[in-house]
């Protein structure tokens, strides 16, 4: 496991949400679904100074964030209400904490939130065993999405624009 530093449980975070995530304008808690490999689901710090740029440099890359003209959606969510979500394996609880994990290709708001079975980070696709019994990591990771969504407030927000323009940036859909 990377060294990382735990976020204080009054601050909140910001996932910024993707049009593929809505269905007739509901958020669907795909929205925490790690992908393949993944140890953690991104997620954006609003209390720190670079903020607002880390998110329109993101966006502005990748029009599937956009929902208009110099408009993104965030889902916040409360850190210490993260931390107090209840799933467990085989009667153990799981671990779901927010953390900055410091690697150079991340921006300085960026963290994640991660979920942890016996102090190992649980991935899409894993086991978990116990004893002889096992289960699908999944079958837990969806517990946990499903806390994440009923957590979440979504906020429509206008994209920062330093005095460089975000449209100069090359888009990927």
């Amino acid at each position: 496991m990377t060294d990382s530093t735990t976020v204080d449980s009054s601050e909140k975070v910001a996932r910024i949400l993707s049009t593929e995530w809505f269905v007739d304008g509901q958020l669907m808690n795909v929205a925490y679904t790690l992908l393949e490999g993944e140890t953690y689901i991104s997620v954006n710090r609003p209390v720190i100074n670079t903020y607002d740029s880390d998110v329109a440099g993101f966006v502005a890359k990748h029009d599937k964030y956009l929902f208009g003209p110099d408009k993104y959606k965030r889902a916040i969510l409360c850190v210490s209400d993260i931390r107090a979500i209840k799933v467990d394996a085989f009667g153990e609880p799981l671990r779901i904490n927010v953390e900055v994990e410091p690697r150079d290709s991340h921006t300085k708001s960026h963290a994640g939130i991660f979920t942890r079975y016996e102090n190992k980070n649980v991935k899409r696709g894993d086991t978990l065993n116990h004893l002889d019994k096992e289960i699908s990591a999944d079958d837990v990771l969806i517990k946990v999405r499903t806390q994440l969504l009923n957590l979440t407030t979504v906020e429509q927000m206008t994209l920062y624009k330093s005095d460089e323009s975000i449209e100069s940036v090359p888009r990927h859909s």
